[in-house]
């Protein structure tokens, strides 16, 4: 039995990012079994047009992809 085994929760969320536009990520919650912590973790599908948005932020971090 993992820390996180008393319960999780799948939902898609979308995002709009300023420089990179809509995002849609699963949002996975992960319960401790007393449920007085919680862990979300984002993700893209592997391939998809909110994954590749997302590795190029990797790439570009705070930098504006626009005119100064």
């Amino acid at each position: 039995m993992g820390i996180f085994s008393a319960g999780q929760h799948n939902e898609v969320k979308h995002f709009v990012h300023p420089e990179l536009g809509g995002l849609e990520l699963t949002c996975q919650m992960l319960l401790d079994p007393g449920q007085s912590h919680s862990l979300l973790v984002y993700t893209a599908i592997p391939g998809s047009e909110s994954h590749e948005k997302l590795q190029l932020l990797s790439v570009i971090g705070t930098q504006a992809l626009g005119p100064a």
